[in-house]
């Protein structure tokens, strides 16, 4: 992709993204904020990955419009349905696609770029990845791990406003703040097992899934900036002082601990070896 065609993308991203704005209602514009903010950040982590893994310029400009384009679908979600819960609305990738067809954002590109974006943007937030082509795969390993990289350090900050002033927090919270952990939450992160977002059930359920999210994350660099910017302990401050917590927090930092340690730290690898 060229350095034009990817400004041009943002010119629409910037004209779309602010005509979902309505004076007043500020619940809806704390959240569409919140996406805003989020998508210019993924950018940037894009940007730092694709130097990481020595992208070339055109790659790392298509890199930086998956990051761009990964949650377009977002800002229609919440203003129609005012959740950006998907089980309560709908998937907001699959809406994505639909925005970048309905405005026929990408079609001046090479089919190529075409479908890897489209399959990045359909994938993004998927439990899993589905077999893909294998250029494809990589640019969708990439937006997967810059999305998590920035939702954790939303996590920690939004976990800290919640904790200290509850009644003043203005975004959604989307499942009852309980200690109590669904057995199969904590059987899934002690098996290094990817968790269903339909089976959380409470707070702590999401904390625990999100610490999970580890066990998904491509490269090393990524998971690198998870530990060295805190963002683990950050969202383990919060999580009780009960036993099948704790057990299940240490098993997640051994698990970083060690794939870290055992990998050379000048060469971006990720989970496969690869």
């Amino acid at each position: 992709m060229q350095r034009e065609q990817f400004e041009r993308l943002k010119r629409w991203f910037d004209d779309y993204v602010s005509g979902h704005y309505v004076p007043g209602d500020e619940f809806l514009n704390n959240n569409l904020r919140l996406k805003e903010c989020h998508t210019r950040r993924v950018r940037g982590e894009m940007r730092s990955l694709s130097a990481a893994l020595s992208m070339n310029g055109q790659d790392a400009v298509l890199a930086e419009a998956i990051a761009l384009l990964h949650d377009v679908g977002r800002f229609a979600q919440f203003k129609t349905y005012r959740t950006y819960k998907d089980s309560r609305s709908e998937n907001h990738s699959v809406l994505g696609l639909r925005i970048m067809d309905e405005h026929r954002l990408i079609d001046d590109l090479p089919t190529e770029e075409q479908v890897i974006i489209r399959q990045a943007v359909e994938f993004h937030g998927a439990k899993e990845l589905p077999t893909m082509d294998e250029r494809a795969g990589h640019f969708a390993k990439m937006i997967r791990d810059v999305d998590k990289l920035d939702i954790y350090c939303l996590c920690v900050d939004n976990y800290r406003l919640y904790h200290e002033n509850r009644d003043a927090f203005v975004l959604e919270v989307e499942f009852p703040d309980s200690a109590d952990i669904s057995p199969y939450i904590l059987e899934a992160v002690l098996s290094n097992r990817l968790i269903d977002y339909g089976h959380i059930r409470t707070l702590t359920d999401a904390k625990l899934m999100q610490l999970g999210w580890v066990f998904d994350v491509y490269f090393d660099w990524t998971l690198r900036q998870m530990r060295d910017r805190g963002y683990i302990k950050g969202i383990a401050r919060w999580l009780p002082d009960s036993e099948p917590a704790q057990r299940a927090l240490g098993h997640v930092q051994r698990y970083v601990d060690e794939r870290l340690d055992n990998h050379d730290h000048s060469t971006p690898r990720n989970r496969s070896g690869n």
